[in-house]
């Protein structure tokens, strides 16, 4: 899980889910919108490698199945915190 403390709240995204999500070009088709990655797809057992900052606007996640093209920008991780409390 990636904890995501804010000023007034906290959320806890799991990793597979976080994954799923990613909105860069390699998973997402730029042009329509529609989803290359099948969220499916992703392994139970991914992991973080490592993350760096991108700007004061978002992080860059290195995926330990090799993916790190995807920006998480904290506006996103916010939204993606307001789901089902498990995200499992």
């Amino acid at each position: 899980m990636l904890r995501v403390a804010w000023a007034d709240r906290e959320d806890r995204l799991a990793f597979r889910f976080l994954r799923g999500e990613c909105q860069c070009a390699q998973c997402v088709n730029e042009w329509t919108g529609a989803r290359i990655l099948d969220p499916a797809t992703v392994s139970e057992q991914i992991s973080i490698e490592r993350m760096e900052l991108v700007g004061a606007y978002a992080v860059r996640i290195h995926w330990s199945e090799g993916h790190q093209s995807g920006l998480y920008t904290w506006e996103r991780l916010r939204t993606l915190g307001e789901g089902p409390p498990s995200h499992e």
